[in-house]
């Protein structure tokens, strides 16, 4: 498996947990990060931070598309983040 291609185990958990969508850790190749905001964009993900500078962008992306994401050309590894529920915490 490739840093670009998305860690299968946490999809699958996220669709069995009834999540939409699942936020991603992607590092972009210099110079690619508009390019690769774009392309997420058109997948239907909503990035929610970019930091050009160092080369990562971190968006909300559908869940069924993640597997795409990575063969956006300018991504050079994603991580798929841990989706947050929304359960209180039991004292």
């Amino acid at each position: 498996m490739s840093a670009a291609t998305p860690d299968r185990f946490r999809i699958e958990q996220a669709k069995r947990d009834g999540h939409l969508t699942v936020p991603l850790t992607i590092a972009v190749q210099q110079g690619r990060s508009e390019e690769v905001e774009q392309a997420l964009k058109a997948l239907g993900a909503t990035v929610e931070s970019r930091d050009p500078r160092i080369g990562y962008l971190r968006a909300e992306m559908p869940v069924d598309k993640v597997e795409d994401a990575h063969l956006i050309k300018g991504v050079s590894a994603i991580d798929v983040d841990e989706p947050i529920g929304n359960k209180l915490p039991e004292p």
